[in-house]
């Protein structure tokens, strides 16, 4: 009894020890430091680049840095040093190598040598094989950036070093669609049509007006035939997507309208969407809900008449800001299609509230009471529902 209670402890103590290990492979350290010391034991130095708030970066912290296999290869192969991106330090750091990679998502891992210059660079949230293997990559020379950058330049039409350079290009943060150009230009037309060029050109061409993106265009399905029509529909919806969320963002009104007229000359159901989606942010953020009436009236009963989670969003938009009768009245024929699809209590709310705002105190009254049974049935609490019939009977 005594030898298996003290084997009970000592187990307990080891578990709990395993539990509260904490990693040691990826510390925040003085980079120049680093620098130093990766310099006097002749190792490249690997930054992750990390913000606090980051899932996939404490993941990592947690889990795949504590695997002594991981922590055994990169502790012999590289000095490790973990940035806090989001830091003064960490601001300066991306701005230092701005021109050598960016940091566009986290975590990001820049492998340098010790004279600073980018061997390899990677994002995104890894296992443990997995980001052994990346490290692994950035060791081997010809994996490493110079080294694909070089060869590529020595023959600017060979189809294989190009995609290896467009993708290190990519994983480095930069975009690709010159480097695909000056590729592209060796090709003529017809010779486009291979598999491996639709590769280059889906991971190359990045930019909306681009005479290469218009080339996809005109020959879609061209492409399609060596590739598939639905990796190029999606490599053109994510185009379209990118673009738009980066006109939204700066609330580029001007260039907006101008993509949006020869994006829906695409004729593609999902670039549409897109566009109506945008059209619906971009006039959010800018308040102008005369735009926004007529893009949801265009609209709505094409790409949001299944979506009770859409069609719940706009009403709720024009419940906010919309003060036009015609348009109130809209919103209310479409509270009610999102009722159909989904019935819920927030929905009858948001339906009664709207018939308020028209003056509508007739079916405010019986779409109340249908959200008051509903609660009833389910035994909910209906506290706003009750609010809206005691104002209702104000009227």
């Amino acid at each position: 009894m005594k030898i298996f209670f003290t084997f009970f402890i000592v187990s307990f103590f080891f578990v709990n020890t395993a539990k509260a290990q904490k990693q040691t492979l990826f510390l925040d350290k003085n980079y120049n430091a680093a620098l130093q010391e990766a310099k006097i034991q002749k190792k490249p130095i690997v930054m992750m680049f990390y913000a606090t708030w980051c899932a996939h970066c404490n993941k990592m912290k947690n889990e795949t840095f504590l695997d002594s296999t991981v922590v055994n290869f990169y502790k012999k192969a590289f000095i490790c040093v973990a940035v806090d991106a989001e830091s003064s330090i960490g601001t300066e750091l991306k701005s230092k190598f701005q021109n050598n990679f960016k940091v566009r998502s986290y975590p990001t891992f820049a492998f340098l040598d010790a004279n600073e210059n980018l061997l390899y660079c990677t994002s995104g949230e890894f296992k443990t094989d997995a980001f052994i293997t990346e490290g692994k990559n950035a060791l081997i020379p010809e994996n490493q950036f110079l080294t694909l950058k070089d060869k590529f330049y020595a023959d600017v039409s060979n189809s294989d070093n190009c995609l290896k350079y467009i993708t290190i290009l990519r994983k480095a943060g930069f975009d690709a669609t010159e480097v695909t150009e000056k590729y592209l230009k060796t090709k003529t037309d017809q010779e486009r049509f291979t598999e491996l060029n639709w590769r280059i050109v889906a991971n190359g061409i990045n930019n909306f007006d681009s005479d290469e993106f218009k080339f996809i265009i005109k020959n879609k399905e061209a492409f399609a035939k060596v590739a598939s029509p639905v990796r190029v529909e999606k490599k053109i919806v994510y185009l379209v997507s990118e673009t738009f969320k980066n006109y939204a963002e700066k609330l580029d009104t001007l260039n907006f309208n101008k993509t949006k007229s020869v994006a829906k000359t695409f004729q593609i159901r999902k670039v549409d969407s897109l566009v109506f989606r945008y059209e619906m942010l971009l006039s959010e953020q800018t308040n102008n809900w005369k735009e926004y009436q007529k893009t949801t009236l265009n609209n709505v009963e094409k790409f949001a008449w299944k979506d009770s989670n859409l069609l719940t969003e706009i009403i709720s938009v024009y419940l906010n800001s919309i003060d036009d009768k015609i348009g109130l009245f809209n919103a209310v024929e479409w509270s009610k299609q999102a009722i159909t699809i989904s019935p819920s209590l927030d929905k009858y709310a948001i339906i009664t509230k709207l018939l308020l705002k028209n003056k509508d105190y007739k079916q405010a009254l019986e779409f109340a009471n249908k959200g008051k049974t509903m609660a009833t049935s389910y035994g909910w609490k209906a506290e706003e529902i009750d609010k809206l019939l005691i104002d209702i009977k104000k009227h």
